[in-house]
C-alpha cells in the first residue's frame, strides 16, 4: 500500500530504513516504485539508517508479541 501511495502521490525520493524480506513493494518482495510501466518511479536510497530502523522494527513486534500472550 505504501509503494503504491507513493507512485499516485508522485514522490520523487524516499529513504528506507530497513527492507521487510517477508513482505512489501518497495524493493524487497516486489519492486513498484521501478516498473517501467508506471508513469511514476521514485528515487530510492536503502539502508538509511539501517541498524536502528531494524532494532526499533524487532523491539515493536516483539513488544506486540508480548501484549498478545496477556
Amino acid at each position: 500500500m505504501c509503494a503504491g501511495a507513493i507512485v499516485q502521490a508522485r514522490i520523487l525520493r524516499i529513504a528506507v530504513g530497513c527492507m521487510n524480506p517477508k513482505a512489501g513493494c518497495a524493493g524487497s518482495v516486489l519492486d513498484m516504485l521501478h516498473v517501467p510501466g508506471f508513469n511514476h518511479q521514485a528515487e530510492v536510497a536503502e539502508g538509511v539508517l539501517e541498524q536502528e530502523c531494524s532494532k526499533l522494527m524487532s523491539d515493536f513486534f516483539q513488544n506486540l508479541r508480548e501484549r498478545k500472550k496477556k
